[in-house]
């Protein structure tokens, strides 16, 4: 059963005339009478009684009448859906993210979404690293949130924000009295690393840090999480070197923070989608991101009181 057929029924149905409905609907008689004996036989049924001057629906086609309305409708709906998900006005868009990367500029993203864009519905999916990425590349998700480098053929990358260096210090380190501390300073500790799977940049840059200090890092312990390095830095076996960001709006008793000077930012936050044939809500996310991080974001806050 095609729509034009069930068009041209509801045609005929309210004109009770051939060819009334043939004129209004832009088709010949002949062609419209055999789309209707086509439907009849599709059907099983005979819809209209021919055998009077005047075409009447029969009991069968007066029952399939307002189903075919209701067809008609559903299926206008449809489309009128359709174009306007093309639009970016309607549908969805699956935001991927690592939830504490993301949580200085989420929030406030989302909030423009609802207001712009209402009617299209975001839907958060957090993870590691590279499943996250596994999914944009497969086009699963629409767009990513993540700790950068991002660096994928596949995927359009924008930076959003760089930090710079802290370096966390379990309370009463013979550190905490410095108002900045140097990588050279740090020398003789013990680290807690972020597992390279899940912050590759934090995880090389501080490396390479160390090295241009002149020494390599004593790596007393690696965790698959950045929100797990406090906890071990609390405890007073190691020291940790992290993003500004991975600070704010957040504190942990037993840990203080010290900004790290003379090196230039230390992580990113950057925002991917398809390089290619991404859907018009990704673009407007992606672009209302840019906005809001390059033109209204107020400045970080930091509540590791001392972190300068």
């Amino acid at each position: 059963m095609e729509l034009r057929q069930v068009r041209l029924f509801v045609a005929v149905a309210e004109d009770c005339h051939f060819g009334r409905a043939a004129e209004r609907m832009c088709i010949a008689q002949p062609a419209l009478s055999q789309h209707i004996r086509r439907l009849e036989r599709e059907l099983g049924v005979r819809l209209f009684d021919r055998s009077s001057r005047r075409v009447r629906l029969t009991p069968a086609g007066a029952a399939f009448l307002d189903g075919a309305r209701r067809m008609l409708a559903h299926a206008e709906e449809a489309a009128r859906g359709a174009r306007l998900a093309e639009q970016g006005r309607a549908g969805s868009i699956t935001i991927a993210l690592d939830p504490v990367a993301a949580a200085g500029l989420l929030p406030a993203a989302l909030q423009r979404w609802a207001t712009i864009r209402p009617t299209v519905r975001p839907t958060l999916v957090a993870g590691r690293r590279p499943e996250l990425l596994d999914l944009a590349r497969r086009r699963e998700v629409d767009v990513v949130l993540l700790e950068g480098p991002l660096t994928d053929a596949a995927l359009q990358v924008d930076v959003l924000e760089e930090h710079d260096a802290v370096v966390l210090l379990p309370a009463g380190h013979r550190l905490v009295e410095r108002a900045a501390v140097e990588f050279s300073d740090l020398r003789d500790e013990s680290f807690v690393f972020v597992d390279r799977t899940i912050a590759p940049g934090l995880h090389d840059r501080t490396i390479a840090e160390c090295d241009a200090a002149g020494f390599s890092p004593r790596i007393e312990l690696e965790v698959r999480g950045l929100e797990l390095v406090p906890l071990v830095v609390a405890s007073g076996t190691a020291v940790a070197v992290v993003g500004r960001n991975h600070v704010a709006d957040r504190a942990t008793a037993g840990v203080e923070a010290r900004p790290v000077g003379s090196i230039e930012a230390l992580t990113s936050l950057a925002i991917a989608r398809g390089r290619h044939d991404a859907p018009r809500q990704a673009v407007e996310f992606v672009a209302l991101v840019l906005e809001l991080t390059h033109c209204e974001r107020a400045p970080e806050r930091a509540s590791y009181a001392n972190v300068a």
